[in-house]
Order: C-alpha cells, then structure tokens, then sequence
C-alpha cells in the first residue's frame, strides 16, 4: 500500500564543475538533498529515487538514468544525501538542467508513501540545476566553491 504525506520539508543545493579549463569540456553537478519530517516515528528508513532532465537537441526529457538509493540520517528527523553526475559534455548536445526526485518512506511497520510535494498521482519534485552561480574549471575533477541553494518545485503529474 502506498500513500502521499505532505508534511515533510525538503531543501537542496549543488555546485558544478568544468573537468578542464578548456572550451566547455565536461561539466559535473554535486547535489545534496536534504528530507526533514518531524511526524516520522523512529526506525523511518528513507530512499531517494531520482533521475536528470533537460535538453537533448533541444527536446525536454527527464527522469533520465533514474536511481533509488537508501538515504541516512544526518540529524533528528532529517536525511541527507549527495550525489554527482556529469550534467553536459562538449561532444553531445544534451544537457542536464533539474534532478527529479521523490522521497520514499518507509514506516517501521512496513507502511511506505511518497513525499512529492502534491497529491498526483505520478509527480515529484525538480530542483533547478540553473541555480548554479559558478562553475569553476579544475585540472585535478574536485569540486570546488561554494554549494548554491536551488529552487525546488513540485511538478503534478497525472
């Protein structure tokens, strides 16, 4: 049985490099995503299912290389965790421009809901990779400088 519960909170920020200080060679984004919710009883596991969209040849897509990770707890009520991919490489016309995301719960007497930020059947939350101020070149591929908070919305889908 599966449910929504909208009484959870959710923030993210990211930062993005370019791997060489050549002409527009490959950019990566470094998201954290952040859950927190205050009604959850204890022994709550949480997942992160999520996906990359964008442009491909200036055709919208999303949910792309979609992933469910297991996410733990890095406060009181809150679950944190960061993931990485390349968002644009100079060889192809495609570029990432929002991670999409759902929050699966899971109660500990196996009751689960997805936190999406609406009641759709199908929807889920986008937080805007444009948010990203810099994306400062490195030669050795570390992120560097600051995270930036980006924008999250709750797209509804039916």
């Amino acid at each position: 049985m599966s449910s929504t519960a909208l009484a959870g909170e959710t923030w993210v920020q990211g930062r993005a490099t370019l791997h060489a200080c050549v002409y527009a060679h490959t950019y990566e984004a470094q998201v954290e995503l952040n859950y927190r919710n205050y009604d959850l009883p204890w022994g709550t596991s949480v997942y992160l299912i999520y996906g990359w969209g964008g442009l491909n040849n200036f055709v919208p897509y999303d949910w792309e290389d979609t992933q469910t990770i297991e996410v733990f707890a890095s406060a009181p009520w809150t679950w944190s965790t960061t993931v990485t991919s390349i968002i644009s490489t100079r060889t192809t016309p495609k570029w990432a421009e929002h991670i999409d995301f759902v929050w699966k719960v899971v109660l500990p007497n196996g009751h689960e809901f997805y936190e999406k930020g609406n009641n759709s059947t199908w929807g889920y939350y986008a937080a805007s990779l444009l948010d990203i101020a810099e994306r400062p070149c490195t030669s050795d591929g570390n992120f560097v400088g600051p995270m930036y908070p980006l924008s999250v919305t709750s797209i509804e889908k039916w």
